[in-house]
């Protein structure tokens, strides 16, 4: 039988995502699937290592820092991730030390490069011994959190003056703890009551959603797309704050509606459900690949009225002004609410690119109110947490369109996810408050 290591493929994968910018969920599919003769086990240890390895990163390195007279931005790129992963073994996980260390040394040794094994060994060593002596930031300070909890330091401080400091180190923590699944239950073909139970059957721990009312969560379900259920078209994966946002959008049965930003398609697949698969549904995307897989999605699902089109949100397009009921415009955005489920977006984002992202956000925004009907309504979101894309955006919005007005929407809340902004049009979800992605949501009314 082949012998496959968990530990190299984790440190290979840390190489790509840290040294070749490769996304973490794409390259750990890519290297899991080359190393198809993997046992489960082995590959649940692969994707852990790597995902928590990237969720603890600065914390990593600072104790790497501490111990190491090589600093980890000179270390060769194999070397700094057969330690980095190393470490967060001995530092999360239930593994002993030595076993951490001299498994380390062997991916040096198998790598060539045996004249640095005594250097990994010492180092490795001196971080498990001196585990209780590690020097951080003063707490309560940005920095604190910045190294404790391994997010930016520039996004510290930007929460920080959000949401003040004990609720950003709450929603650190938050983003520290892998999330579990969250799926949407396919009312065109099945009941809550009935899925729950058909996947309890086989294994999965199955909880109902807390804001959605069709949603429900799993664990111990290894692979999602082998399920039965799944390949039925049951249920699709979504968080429940995208689920949200359809219930703020309100779709109605023979409406026409347009999903202005709509891959990869599972807030489409929610609003044709809720439409009782009846009326217009039209989903754009700018990539062609991205509307086969919307395609391939309704098919499963049994979807018959998506439209997929491949255009550019910003471009404007003659043929649908004042053409729809309701337009959602899920515009692109930073992902600084995706922390949970894509570790690596806090390695990867600074505050320019919010800069560049804004003005886009805006051109989409413009032409979505363009083709909503008069009285007909516009639901914007986002699955960030930044004012200048969120709240800054509605309020640039309804200064410079007086035909639209903010709708509340308290009614489509349930009473523990209430917030005084929702009677002002929109709402923001933190993760640590209601288990859902970072996200934000606001719906107004063109009057007509």
């Amino acid at each position: 039988m082949i012998q496959i290591n968990p530990r190299e493929i984790a440190a290979e994968a840390m190489v790509e995502i840290m040294e070749e910018g490769a996304y973490n969920n794409m390259a750990l599919r890519r290297l899991l699937r080359q190393n198809g003769a993997m046992p489960q086990k082995d590959r649940a240890l692969v994707t852990e290592i790597v995902n928590g390895t990237l969720r603890n990163l600065y914390y990593i390195d600072h104790v790497l820092n501490q111990f190491s007279k090589t600093k980890t931005e000179k270390l060769k790129p194999w070397i700094l991730a057969v330690l980095r992963t190393a470490v967060y073994q001995m530092y999360f996980m239930k593994i002993p030390d030595s076993a951490a260390c001299n498994e380390a040394v062997k991916l040096i040794e198998e790598r060539g490069l045996t004249p640095l094994k005594g250097f990994v060994n010492g180092v490795l060593r001196t971080v498990g011994r001196e585990k209780g002596s590690i020097v951080m930031p003063k707490v309560g300070t940005a920095e604190f959190l910045n190294v404790q909890y391994s997010h930016p330091l520039w996004l510290i401080k930007m929460w920080i003056a959000y949401f003040g400091f004990e609720e950003t180190e709450k929603l650190c923590q938050a983003n520290n703890c892998p999330p579990d699944v969250s799926i949407r239950i396919n009312t065109l073909k099945t009941e809550k009551a009935l899925l729950k139970k058909e996947l309890e059957n086989i294994g999965a721990v199955v909880t109902e959603g807390s804001i959605a009312p069709f949603a429900l969560h799993l664990k111990k379900t290894a692979d999602i797309g082998g399920l039965k259920a799944f390949t039925e078209g049951l249920f699709h994966v979504q968080d429940e704050s995208s689920q949200l946002a359809v219930e703020i959008l309100n779709p109605q049965k023979g409406e026409a509606i347009l999903d202005l930003c709509a891959a990869p398609g599972g807030k489409s697949f929610t609003i044709a459900q809720k439409m009782e698969n009846s009326g217009k549904l039209v989903c754009g995307d700018i990539y062609e690949h991205k509307m086969e897989l919307i395609a391939e999605g309704a098919e499963r699902l049994g979807i018959t009225i998506i439209e997929p089109r491949q255009q550019d949100a910003t471009q404007w397009r003659e043929k649908y002004a004042d053409a729809f009921d309701r337009v959602l415009v899920d515009a692109p955005c930073s992902g600084l609410g995706l922390m949970g489920k894509k570790p690596d977006i806090r390695l990867k984002k600074n505050g320019d690119e919010i800069d560049r992202l804004v003005p886009i956000q805006r051109e989409i925004l413009e032409n979505g109110a363009k083709y909503v009907k008069q009285g007909g309504i516009l639901v914007y979101s986002t699955c960030t947490l930044c004012k200048k894309e969120n709240e800054k955006n509605v309020e640039w919005f309804l200064k410079n369109h007086p035909d639209f007005t903010a709708e509340n929407i308290t009614e489509f809340l349930p009473k523990e996810l209430w917030q005084e902004t929702a009677d002002k049009g929109y709402i923001t979800l933190l993760p640590h408050r209601s288990n859902t992605d970072g996200f934000f949501i606001a719906k107004m009314k063109r009057k007509g």
